[in-house]
C-alpha cells in the first residue's frame, strides 16, 4: 500500500547518539565500578519515569544523587544523562524539509525534559532552528508530555487517534526492534534502521 505518513523516532533516527557515553558517564560521577550499563538496567523506574513525565527534573536528579556512592553536583549529573546527545547530521534536517512537502510527517519520541532542553539549545545555537516541532512535523509526540512511552501498545494507539493516521498507510522508522514489532503488529509499515545511519533510502 502507498505511504501517505512518516513516523519517525528521534534518538538514532534523526538525532545522533551512543548511550553508552551516558551509562559512562553516569557510572563515573555515581562512583560505582564496573558496567554502566547495569546502572541504568538496576534503576530503570526512575528513568522511565522520567520519560513519562512522572518525575520532575529535580526530583529525578535527587534520586540519582540518592542511588549515588557519591553524591554528585546536579551539572555533573545533568551533563552525564545528556552525554549520550551527539548533535545532527545537517543532510537529515535539509531531507526533513523535503518530506514534510510529500508526506504527513510526525515524531514519535521516548525522550524527557532535559534532552529537549539540550536539543533546542543545540538547534538554535549550531543549526537557527527554532521551530523544529511545526518546520518539519505535522505533529510531534514527546514520551514525557504525553504520559506514555515506546515500545506500549496504548502510545501507537493515542498517536493513531490523535493524528488520525491509518497504520497501513503509515511508515514508522525505529532504531528499536521492540518499537517495531509493536508498530507491525499495529498494522504500520516498519522500517527497522540502524542506529545514527543515514536515511538515503527515502530519497526518490
Amino acid at each position: 500500500m502507498a505511504i501517505n505518513n512518516i513516523v519517525f523516532d528521534f534518538g538514532g533516527v534523526l538525532l545522533d547518539l551512543d548511550v553508552n557515553r551516558t551509562y559512562e558517564a553516569l557510572r563515573q560521577v555515581m562512583g560505582f565500578e564496573g558496567n554502566g550499563h547495569h546502572i541504568y538496567e538496576q534503576h530503570r523506574d526512575i528513568f522511565d519515569s522520567f520519560e513519562m513525565g512522572h518525575t520532575i527534573v529535580e526530583n529525578f536528579l535527587w534520586k540519582l544523587q540518592n542511588k549515588s556512592k557519591r553524591v554528585p553536583p546536579v551539572d555533573k549529573l545533568i551533563a552525564a544523562w545528556n552525554a549520550m546527545l551527539l548533535g545532527w547530521n545537517p543532510a537529515k534536517l535539509e531531507l526533513l524539509g523535503e518530506l514534510k512537502r510529500q508526506y504527513k510527517t510526525f515524531l514519535l519520541s521516548n525522550t524527557n525534559e532535559l534532552h529537549i532542553e539540550w536539543v533546542r539549545r543545540d538547534l538554535k545555537n549550531k543549526h537557527q532552528i527554532t521551530d523544529f516541532d511545526t518546520r518539519f512535523f505535522e505533529k510531534t509526540y514527546y514520551s514525557h508530555l504525553i504520559g506514555m512511552r515506546k515500545p506500549n501498545v496504548d502510545i501507537f494507539e493515542f498517536i493513531i487517534a490523535d493524528a488520525n493516521i491509518d497504520p497501513a498507510e503509515t511508515l514508522f522508522i525505529d532504531d528499536n526492534v521492540h518499537n517495531i514489532e509493536t508498530a507491525a503488529d499495529l498494522g504500520f509499515q516498519t522500517r527497522l534502521h540502524e542506529t545514527n545511519a543515514n536515511l538515503d533510502f527515502l530519497i526518490g
